[in-house]
């Protein structure tokens, strides 16, 4: 199918030996690709400017400008082309040179026709993939224009398809999920994308104060209504006229304010605290809860009432260590945050720090791993994170199950690899030279995976 594909991709062969270029034209051409050819570098930028190109083959030593600036400058001006480079000199510093400066692959002369037809066809299904993967996300954009909205896991899809489904409706909504799940962003996505938009959105944590500070956080109080009452105050819920009241841990809330709450949900009125003036306030309500407020009924800690005034629409957000798969792309997300707020320019974290991520059961869900990033671009001093950026207590060995009881496949293979150095070690009492031989890895290797998993300071001549 691949193949099939393939064959559509226009290809510009640059090589001054005339041999070389004769003989790879007549190949690419008899494999059914559209194949140009030219001898220099110039000539090669000048026929791109006019003529479509999916796949550069060019020789690294080319008169004039070499091969190495040629890539460069089709990385520049075609980005989406694709840069094999040949040469009939070939070193490993070249060839690092090459695909550090974006080249594809990097095959040595004399060519081998197998070998040119398969880097072909891998390079058109690459950029294939990478166009596909571009009309991909801009189609989700499209669909789910939702700021820092970020997973593409099936469970959070569903999430942010329900998001876009009710934003703009009037309907109460309940936000169910742990601590640190994204409850807040959810809510202010639902008020971003409603008609009522241009209007305030108003949080407050029903978690963070005392009733009698919440009831006047919300309602507000007149002059005189208690000792510090000092001048009248306008409530939360007044100051959102028009807009969106967002009611985190609703779950704390005492019974006696859930009445309050109740009746304004019912008729939109309320009073302030001392007074007994009736204020409307047109606000559309989105709740959270940490916890399961069926079970809260059940259990008589909340109003039955209330529950299904609230619970019109109910959205459930999973955590973290249930759709591990988005941890790369939050991961990305939050270090292009932090870097724009500190003025930092980190590119990544390790492949080390990626698998801690992935075999960790963030209690703290996606608030924990944000604080991680953010913590660990402040520290940075270099391009990437690295494990000893990390908080002491991500250096623990815990591994993660998730709801299922399933691990992901790389950190099983990380389990198992830890497991099998351990007893290794173990049988031949620590001599790291005997385990390398018998594992059939070199001693730096078992070094570095001994350090990654926390064997070195572990005495196998005791155990």
């Amino acid at each position: 199918m691949a193949r099939n594909k393939s064959k559509n991709a226009h290809i510009l062969i640059v090589d001054d030996d005339p041999l070389v270029k004769y003989s790879l034209e007549e190949l690419l051409s008899l494999e059914g690709y559209p194949v140009k050819s030219v001898y220099d570098a110039e000539s090669a930028l000048a026929t791109l400017q006019s003529t479509p190109c999916d796949v550069v083959i060019a020789d690294i030593n080319l008169p004039g400008v070499n091969g190495f600036d040629l890539l460069t400058a089709v990385k520049d001006k075609y980005p989406d082309i694709v840069v094999i480079l040949i040469t009939g000199y070939g070193t490993i510093e070249d060839a690092v040179k090459g695909i550090k400066l974006g080249a594809y692959e990097y095959i040595t002369k004399p060519l081998n026709d197998d070998e040119v037809k398969i880097s072909i066809e891998r390079a058109v299904e690459q950029k294939n993939l990478r166009l596909e993967n571009l009309e991909l996300k801009r189609k989700l954009a499209e669909k789910f224009q939702f700021e820092n909205l970020i997973g593409s896991h099936n469970e959070m899809q569903k999430v942010f398809h329900l998001v876009s489904v009710v934003a703009d409706s009037e309907a109460t909504i309940l936000i169910n999920g742990a601590s640190g799940t994204g409850k807040s962003t959810i809510a202010r996505a639902i008020h971003y994308h409603s008609r009522r938009k241009e209007k305030p959105l108003v949080e407050i944590s029903c978690g963070a104060l005392s009733e009698n500070l919440l009831e006047s956080e919300l309602f507000g109080h007149v002059r005189g209504a208690f000792t510090t009452a000092l001048t009248d105050k306008v409530g939360k819920i007044e100051k959102a006229e028009g807009g969106t009241v967002f009611l985190d841990e609703i779950d704390t809330l005492s019974l006696r304010l859930q009445v309050k709450l109740l009746r304004f949900l019912q008729d939109k009125k309320f009073e302030r605290v001392g007074s007994t003036d009736t204020i409307h306030s047109n606000v559309r309500v989105i709740a959270a809860a940490n916890r399961d407020l069926a079970r809260c009924v059940g259990e008589g800690e909340f109003r039955e009432d209330l529950f299904y005034r609230l619970n019109v629409v109910s959205m459930r957000l999973p955590l973290l260590k249930d759709h591990l798969s988005d941890i790369p792309t939050l991961v990305d997300h939050f270090i292009a945050k932090y870097n724009k707020i500190n003025s930092k320019k980190v590119r990544g974290i390790s492949n080390e720090v990626m698998k801690r991520f992935l075999s960790w059961p963030w209690p703290g869900n996606i608030r924990e791993l944000e604080n991680t990033i953010e913590r660990a671009i402040i520290l940075c001093d270099g391009e990437h994170v690295g494990f000893d950026l990390l908080p002491d207590y991500l250096h623990a060995n815990d591994k993660i199950e998730t709801s299922d009881g399933l691990v992901p496949l790389e950190v099983a293979l990380d389990i198992a690899e830890k497991k099998a150095i351990s007893k290794t070690l173990q049988h031949f009492k620590g001599n790291r030279n005997k385990t390398a031989e018998f594992l059939e890895v070199n001693r730096t290797t078992l070094y570095q995976k001994m350090k990654r998993h926390a064997l070195l300071d572990v005495n196998y001549k005791e155990t």
